[in-house]
C-alpha cells in the first residue's frame, strides 16, 4: 500500500508509545498476519531533545520496528512494560521482541527497534547493547547479525539545552504537557545555577554518544535540521541504509508522511519559554 504524499497523521504521545494496543498479541493486531522469522535489530542512538521522539515515529510508519525507550528505567516506563514479566530480564526481552516487531513497508522485513539514551542502562552503549542482546541472540527472536545503529544528533547545542531544561522542569518530554518525569522544580525554568546543571548534563550525553560512535561505527547518521528541512531526502537514504536492496523511485509518496504539529494552547507559551531559556544558555556558555 502506498501512502498518501499529503497524509498528515496525529503524533503519538510518549506514554502511549508504549500502549498495549500496540503489542502483537492485541485485538487490534488480530489482523496482522503473526511474524515467525528472526527479526533486524535496529539502535536509535540520540541525545535529549534531538527529534528522536519525530524519528521513532516516522520508523513507525515505515515498518521499522516500534522503537521508543523500552530501557527507560523510569516507573512509568517499567510499571507499563512489566507486563511481560520482571523488566530487564531475558524472558521479558524475548517477549518484548516478540510483541514489538514489525515488517518494513518496502520489503517486508522484520525489524525489531528501540531507542537508547545515555544512564537509560549502566555502562557504555557497547556494554549495554552486548550485555542485553548477547548470544545467542536467536533466542530473543533476533537475527544473528550486528545491531544496526542510527544516530540522530542535532546542529544547534542552545536549542537542544533550552529543550532539555523546559522538559526537565515541567516534566514534558513529548508535545504536550503530559508529565513522566521532572527532575526540577518548574520555578527552575530561568534560574541560571539549575540551567548550569542541565548543561552539563547534556554534555554527559554527548560524551556517551562520542564513546558509543567510537566503539560501535554507526550504519547512518542523521542530522535533526536536515530531517526537518527534507524528510523524504534524508529518508530515502536512511532505507538504503537498512535495505540497499530496496529499490526506491525518487519521492516515493511513503517518504512523505507528514506527523501533525502541536497545535495546543501552550504551544506558543512554550516557544517563549524557551527562547527566554535559550538567551540564558547562551550567556551561561560564554556566546
Amino acid at each position: 500500500m502506498t501512502l498518501n504524499r499529503d497524509l498528515c497523521i496525529e503524533p503519538l504521545r510518549e506514554l502511549e508509545m508504549l500502549s498495549p494496543w500496540f503489542d502483537a498479541s492485541s485485538p487490534m493486531q488480530a489482523k496482522q498476519a503473526p511474524i515467525t522469522t528472526a527479526r533486524r535489530l535496529l539502535v536509535l542512538l540520540a541525545p535529549p531533545r534531538s527529534g528522536s521522539f519525530h524519528l521513532c515515529r516516522l520508523l513507525w510508519q515505515l515498518g521499522y520496528g516500534m522503537p521508543t525507550e523500552y530501557l527507560n528505567p523510569n516507573p512509568l516506563y517499567r510499571a507499563a512494560l512489566g507486563r511481560w514479566g520482571r523488566v530487564g530480564t531475558r524472558p521479558w526481552l524475548a517477549t518484548l521482541v516478540a510483541e514489538r516487531s514489525a515488517r518494513s513497508v518496502f520489503s517486508g522485513t522484520p525489524f525489531f527497534s528501540l531507542k537508547l539514551q545515555a544512564h537509560q542502562s549502566r555502562g557504555s552503549c557497547h556494554r549495554v547493547l552486548r550485555r542485553r542482546f548477547q548470544a545467542p541472540q536467536e533466542s530473543l527472536g533476533l537475527r544473528r547479525e550486528d545491531p544496526l545503529v542510527v544516530l540522530l544528533r542535532r546542529r544547534d547545542r542552545v536549542a537542544a539545552i533550552a529543550s532539555l531544561h523546559f522538559s526537565r522542569c515541567t516534566g514534558a518530554f513529548d508535545q504536550g504537557l503530559s508529565v513522566t518525569h521532572q527532575g526540577l522544580p518548574i520555578c527552575s525554568l530561568l534560574d541560571p545555577c539549575a540551567i548550569q546543571q542541565t548543561i552539563e548534563q547534556y554534555y554527559s550525553h554527548l560524551r556517551w554518544l562520542e564513546e558509543a560512535a567510537q566503539r560501535i561505527t554507526p550504519l547512518h547518521p542523521i542530522w535533526m535540521e536536515d530531517l526537518m528541512a527534507d524528510q523524504s531526502a534524508v529518508l530515502h537514504k536512511l532505507v538504503w541504509a537498512l535495505e540497499p536492496e530496496v529499490q526506491l523511485v525518487e519521492n516515493d509518496s511513503r517518504l512523505g508522511v507528514r506527523i501533525q504539529p502541536d497545535r495546543s494552547i501552550w504551544a506558543d507559551q512554550r516557544r517563549d519559554w524557551l527562547h527566554q531559556i535559550a538567551e540564558l544558555v547562551r550567556e551561561l556558555e560564554g556566546r
